[in-house]
């Protein structure tokens, strides 16, 4: 079975830990201070982001770096 994309994977991890933070794209955008068209691209595997921007993604979530990993253990 071929892995898939790591931008895909994150995006997927992203989405899960927003959706059950209950916010929007929107709302993390804002929180983050990114445009909500670039969260969605984002969750969409469709942009590969920097370290810093997984910081301001987390701290937007109010999570650790590592709850955004894919593969990541709780």
């Amino acid at each position: 079975m071929a892995e898939e994309d790591i931008r895909i994977r994150f995006g997927n991890r992203l989405r899960a830990v927003r959706n059950q933070a209950g916010i929007s794209q929107e709302k993390l955008g804002e929180l983050a201070g990114l445009h909500r068209t670039f969260i969605s691209m984002v969750e969409r595997g469709e942009r590969n982001v920097t370290i810093a921007t997984v910081e301001k993604l987390a701290r937007a979530l109010d999570c650790g770096l590592y709850h955004l990993m894919p593969d990541s253990v709780e």
